[in-house]
């Protein structure tokens, strides 16, 4: 429950009424006999209900205060002095109260012990006009006195009746509070407060304090004033942090149980008060939750705004803060003195709008009045890589279940998707075509420049269309191209590799001799390595063309015939020969076998020697303990 009022109209003392509780307990506060900070307390319903109460500021150069304790509260107690009426923060606070979406509330007069019947009657004739087509039209309007006690249990109990009809806040989803107060208690640490918009949270669950990016831990926590184990959306909670110092938590920080990406750009619908102007581009204080920032405000679809009509904007933000979809937020101008409206946050990745172009307005139209099926489109056209239906609710703070029927029903023709075991991967049309298109070119060109190799390209290979962005989501979408070209007849499976479905080897008599030539020439070197350029100069007294010998050292590779270790060739008969002396020799030596013993042992030099002993470290057929090499357990249980 939160308070809305006018300075001086008595919140503070109503609620003192109502708990028992002193909610201004600063000593500014008790000099100057206003609200300067956010005040917190409680009260335990007749029917088993506990609401936490936040009492608001009601002077005017604390508005922003009191939009931070605003944000997440279920009902209001609008309250109007009957001796004063209406006055201009009581207008200010109901028109904060519906931007940022509260729906239920009761109308509270105070201090009718100060006026007579009729100025009674007058002043609820006036309120009844006020709240005239709002969310409190039909609101209970109860007058009270907090010096005489009167309307008190007529208040609780409307208060409680309301409460039984306010639907519980859904706890599903991502836990997210904002801090809008800190302290430091002795022998405990840092404490945080807030009040709780949505998911729960357990003592010994993970936290997170964002935009810090911080994994902190739990304490203690209280709900209400009492010790819980678990915290839920709706509560007024406090809690007992380890493992951060004080100078890095401010409040307009997000406690969270994940990490969330923050923003310096977002996209909104704004609405605009009576009597207030705005041009293309201007100066404002965002408030969202209890952030406070000075901000650009960008109009995307008008030039100008002007009394009570709304618009389309982007909002370009001084520092990173965490927002998500639908979240309400308050605008001031930049001096701070007038609240000029507020909104709802369509965007909070948006792409940059500073243009204006019409086709980007379009799509940010979409996505604030297309509904659920425009919003997901919007977050797979933006990403660069496909993004999973997991992705998306979480970025939206959705639950991921909700988006399955609007992905297999709704979803915008430009937009595809593919189905894994646990989730759907999604891309745009444009997107799954240039993948495709890069295969195959790609496979095209490996064909051409290989064209004595009936392989292709491994998976691996291929996975390099995504450049440096080579994640699970990617390598699971790459596999499901892989499976549509082959069912289209593009592609085939040879082997480890993907090859083209038209890919024929056609090894003409010409090309058959120079392939034995080569593979002769790397054999005749019966103890040793061949070196590259001495191939090729081998080829150009054979009149065989470098780019023909490439191809046929790759044919001569992939087939296992050759062996490329350390940039030196090796004759695949000279390797096979190698390792049955090498086996044999362990296998009756179980003292290992020293480099200079195998090079005897082989008829070769110490070069070649040293690589051969190398290339059977790595394919685990040997191990190294010093001067020593021994067989591996693992390659004996193959013998």
């Amino acid at each position: 429950m939160g308070t809305a009022g006018h300075v001086d109209h008595g919140k503070t003392t109503l609620i003192k009424a109502l708990t028992g509780y002193d909610c201004d307990t600063h000593k500014q506060e008790k000099e100057r006999g206003i609200t300067i900070n956010l005040g917190f307390s409680h009260i335990n319903l007749a029917g088993g209900n506990s609401v936490g109460i936040v009492d608001v500021p009601g002077h005017a150069s604390f508005i922003k205060t009191m939009v931070s304790g605003a944000c997440g509260i279920d009902f209001m107690l609008l309250i109007i002095a009957a001796d004063e009426g209406i006055m201009p923060q009581t207008k200010e606070h109901f028109e904060i109260m519906k931007m940022l979406g509260v729906k239920f509330g009761i109308i509270v007069q105070t201090k009718i012990d100060l006026v007579d019947e009729e100025l009674f009657e007058i002043s609820q004739a006036e309120i009844s006009e006020f709240v005239e087509g709002s969310f409190l039209e039909n609101a209970p309007l109860i007058g009270v006195s907090s010096e005489t006690g009167d309307g008190i249990e007529e208040l609780l109990q409307a208060i409680s009746r309301l409460t039984e009809t306010i639907p519980a806040r859904d706890s599903s989803g991502i836990f997210r509070m904002y801090i809008d107060r800190i302290f430091v208690k002795e022998g405990f640490g840092i404490i945080a407060n807030g009040s709780v918009l949505s998911g729960k949270i357990k003592k010994t669950d993970k936290i997170y304090i964002l935009p810090k990016n911080k994994e902190i831990r739990i304490r203690s926590m209280q709900r209400h004033g009492s010790e819980t184990d678990e915290i839920c959306a709706g509560d007024r909670a406090s809690f007992n942090l380890v493992g951060l110092k004080q100078k890095e938590i401010q409040k307009g920080m997000l406690l969270t149980d994940r990490l969330v990406e923050s923003t310096k750009l977002i996209d909104v619908k704004i609405t605009i008060f009576n009597e207030i102007n705005l041009g293309l581009w201007n100066q404002i204080i965002f408030i969202l939750g209890s952030n406070c920032l000075v901000c650009r405000l960008h109009l995307l679809d008008r030039n100008n705004l002007s009394n009570g009509e709304n618009c389309l904007a982007q909002i370009y933000l001084p520092q990173e803060i965490v927002a998500f979809l639908g979240d309400k937020f308050i605008i001031r101008n930049s001096s701070g003195n007038t609240t000029i409206g507020g909104g709802e946050i369509i965007d909070p990745h948006p792409l940059h709008h500073r243009r204006r172009r019409k086709q980007q307005i379009e799509i940010v139209k979409e996505i604030a009045f297309g509904g659920l099926e425009s919003v997901i489109s919007a977050e797979v056209r933006k990403s660069e890589i496909p993004i999973s239906h997991l992705e998306i609710a979480q970025k939206l703070n959705l639950n991921a279940d909700d988006l399955l029927e609007t992905i297999f029903q709704k979803l915008s023709n430009d937009i595809v998707f593919y189905q894994t075991e646990n989730e759907i991967i999604l891309l745009s049309k444009k997107q799954n075509t240039a993948l495709q298109n890069k295969i195959l070119t790609g496979l095209q060109n490996y064909h051409r420049k290989n064209p004595l190799l009936e392989t292709g390209r491994t998976f691996k290979e291929i996975l390099g269309i995504f450049g440096e962005k080579q994640t699970e989501i990617t390598k699971k979408t790459l596999q499901k191209i892989l499976v549509s070209l082959m069912e289209n007849n593009k592609i085939l499976k040879y082997q480890n590799s993907w090859i083209l479905a038209s890919h024929e080897v056609k090894i003409d008599a010409e090309t058959k001799v120079e392939i034995k030539k080569i593979e002769d020439f790397v054999k005749s070197q019966k103890n040793s390595f061949v070196e590259k350029n001495e191939i090729f100069n081998f080829g150009k007294k054979n009149k065989i063309l470098d780019q023909k010998i490439s191809s046929i050292l790759t044919n001569l590779t992939a087939t296992k015939q050759i062996y490329f270790l350390q940039n030196k060739i090796f004759s695949a008969d000279f390797l096979q020969r190698c390792q049955k002396i090498l086996v044999k020799f362990l296998t009756e030596n179980e003292v290992g076998i020293k480099t200079s013993q195998f090079r005897d042992l082989i008829a070769s030099n110490r070069a070649a020697t040293i690589i051969i002993l190398e290339y059977f470290d790595s394919e685990n057929i040997t191990l190294r303990k010093g001067d020593f090499r021994f067989l591996t357990n693992k390659f004996r249980e193959t013998l």
